[in-house]
């Protein structure tokens, strides 16, 4: 990909990493995001925000209650249930990595494909050049709203897994354990560290932000020919599953520089 953002869209496929249209792809969404504004934009935005993140709930919430009721029993068995320990290990190993990783899986899995098989649809079937021809930019209509709406809808749905996650937690400590759901979870919110948890969700913006830019890359830039569309869905959910972790990574270590 070159300086350009359209770039995206005439570059040929490549197999590799392409980090330099990474960033280009991110300076341009992010000097460009006010245009997210405009009412042809923003309906766009709305779309994909339902289809990235509201649509997902469903899946969200049962992974988060089956995911939130094992760790807090598992932990909670092996450490003690009132230990301080205990709640400081749920509150780090499953609000603040848990949490906004697994959010991110699903998302790579919904939505990463989807949306880079739908750019490259349209790619095949030459829409950008007749949205140039109406006058409308390619880049702004087709890639700003997709980035951008997974940078808002990630961290809203690892809010509610999180949520969920932990009031499953308390419901399976208060059912199995016989400890009143009430101060299970006040014990809880003592050891919760409110920096931390914004912490998380940032790191889920930036999470959403990648895998957008990611899929917007690999849909928006392959050759014009039916194997580019199933080529660009494996690239992105592949990169985009490397990123996430790296992403999660490079987190860990600034809580631990932080600790």
């Amino acid at each position: 990909m070159s300086a350009s953002p359209n770039a995206s869209i005439k570059s040929s496929s490549t197999t590799r990493i392409d980090l330099g249209a990474y960033v280009t792809l991110a300076w341009f969404a992010a000097s460009r995001h006010r245009e997210l504004i405009r009412p042809l934009l923003r309906i766009q935005l709305e779309q994909q925000i339902h289809s990235a993140g509201i649509a997902a709930l469903p899946v969200l919430v049962v992974l988060a209650m089956l995911t939130g009721a094992a760790i807090t029993t598992g932990v909670s068995a092996l450490i003690g249930a009132n230990s301080d320990l205990t709640q400081r290990m749920i509150f780090l190993g499953l609000y603040f990595e848990l949490a906004p990783l697994l959010s991110a899986l699903v998302v790579v899995a919904r939505s990463s494909a989807g949306i880079a098989s739908e750019l490259a649809v349209m790619h095949f079937h030459d829409e950008f050049t007749a949205l140039r021809r109406l006058g409308v930019p390619a880049a702004d209509y087709l890639l700003l709203p997709r980035i951008g709406a997974l940078t808002i809808a990630l961290p809203a749905v690892t809010a509610c897994f999180q949520s969920f996650a932990m009031v499953s937690g308390w419901l399976a400590a208060a059912l199995f354990e016989g400890r009143p759901l009430l101060e299970t979870a006040g014990h809880f919110l003592d050891q919760a560290d409110l920096w931390l948890a914004l912490l998380s969700l940032t790191k889920s913006a930036l999470m959403g932000a990648t895998i957008g830019i990611i899929a917007c890359h690999h849909g928006g830039s392959g050759d014009r020919t039916a194997r580019s569309i199933s080529a660009a869905a494996i690239q992105a959910v592949t990169i985009s599953l490397i990123a996430v972790f790296v992403i999660d990574v490079a987190f860990g270590i600034i809580l631990y520089a932080l600790e």
